[in-house]
């Protein structure tokens, strides 16, 4: 416990400060966290299928690429370009098997966009990224709590088995609650409706993120997706939750013309 008190509190000590300064500072961070982050998850497939090592670096750099363009469409395209790539590479070298080529295709869908997302997401506005990160975070307190308390019912006992459906719905209580008071106290949205899809929406994916990302841990027999924070496991094993609520919030911000 106190291992991982500290590791927090030095996270936080770096990383508030480059959230706060957005701009080139977080975009660094968030290009140096998406790197680690897509490497943890290929690591994590070599226990099935040992990948070499030049094989791995084209995907980060496309993943890179994703989340560095300021246009969806040219992402779109470094993806589709990647993803011949990998069809290339297992049908004319047969380095890799389709398991693997799939795999590394939904990586680049997964941790690029996801990733792609947060970082429009904090250069649209600190108090949108505040709200995502927030919510995320009361979510999971919530059903931590909530589960401790009033837990009978296993959610998901294959995938993790301390989480229950008390704590899920208590968890969820508390991200919309947080919304729609932020959400209506900062007047970030011009539109109830926008509001109330997020409210409703960005628990539920903040869960949803954490069973994916456990129930991936479980195929490949692994505690954690790295060791690079001491108590606290990988990059992965912090931002699970993020990804793909961070999807939805960027999603709605594309659609009105400012993502």
């Amino acid at each position: 416990m106190k291992e991982r008190i500290i590791t927090a509190l030095c996270l936080l000590v770096v990383v508030l400060p480059l959230v706060y300064l957005g701009g080139w500072w977080f975009m660094g961070l968030g290009l140096m966290v998406t790197g680690v982050a897509v490497w943890e998850m290929m690591i994590m497939h070599d226990q099935l299928t040992k990948v070499p090592i030049w094989m791995k670096i084209p995907v980060v750099m496309a993943t890179l690429g994703i989340v560095f363009v300021s246009n969806l469409a040219f992402a779109l395209l470094v993806f589709v370009i990647q993803s011949l790539l990998l069809l290339i590479v297992y049908g004319v070298l047969k380095k890799i098997n389709v398991e693997t080529g799939f795999f590394y295709t939904q990586v680049l869908i997964y941790i690029g966009f996801s990733f792609r997302a947060l970082l429009v997401i904090r250069s649209q506005s600190l108090p949108l990224f505040i709200l995502l990160i927030v919510t995320v975070i009361l979510t999971d307190s919530g059903a931590y709590f909530t589960g401790r308390l009033f837990g009978k019912h296993k959610l998901a006992p294959k995938i993790s088995p301390k989480k229950t459906v008390e704590g899920a719905i208590g968890g969820w209580l508390a991200g919309v609650t947080f919304v729609f008071l932020f959400g209506l106290k900062q007047q970030l949205f011009t539109e109830m409706w926008i509001l109330i899809v997020l409210a409703l929406g960005l628990p539920i994916l903040s869960q949803i993120g954490d069973l994916v990302a456990s129930a991936l841990k479980r195929k490949y027999g692994i505690k954690d997706y790295g060791n690079i924070f001491p108590g606290h496991g990988g990059v992965m094993d912090r931002v699970d939750s993020q990804l793909l609520a961070g999807i939805l919030l960027y999603v709605l911000l594309y659609f009105n013309g400012l993502g």
